[in-house]
């Protein structure tokens, strides 16, 4: 589950509402409702820490996801700049085949790499 799943989830346990939320987060009410539909990243650390506060979540589990989804975009921006043209070719190959078909395809090719490198 990524944050603004986690958000969702835990907002709406606690019986709360977006704009109540955005109120004790400082934030508008869209953005936390973009944050909860994937449109944005979650917010500063700071800023889910008091969202978890204001939730009564004790476990970090908000602060776990965001710091995780901080970490992919930053190694997503490293590997992008390392080969950009090779990445954009996957992303535009992205809207032309489903989720499934492109792992196949990348597992495909992984594996015929693998055989290559044995022969030689």
């Amino acid at each position: 589950m990524n944050f603004g799943q986690l958000l969702k989830e835990a907002r709406k346990k606690s019986e709360k509402t977006l704009k109540e939320v955005s109120q004790a987060a400082g934030l508008s009410l869209g953005y936390i409702s973009d944050i909860e539909q994937g449109r944005r990243k979650a917010p500063a650390l700071e800023t889910v820490r008091k969202i978890e506060a204001y939730l009564k979540i004790t476990d970090g589990r908000l602060v776990k996801a965001a710091e995780l989804e901080m970490d992919l975009q930053a190694e997503a921006k490293t590997i992008f700049r390392k080969r950009p043209e090779l990445n954009m070719q996957l992303l535009r190959a992205s809207d032309l085949y489903s989720e499934e078909e492109l792992t196949a395809m990348i597992t495909d090719m992984i594996e015929k790499k693998g055989t290559q490198n044995d022969r030689t």
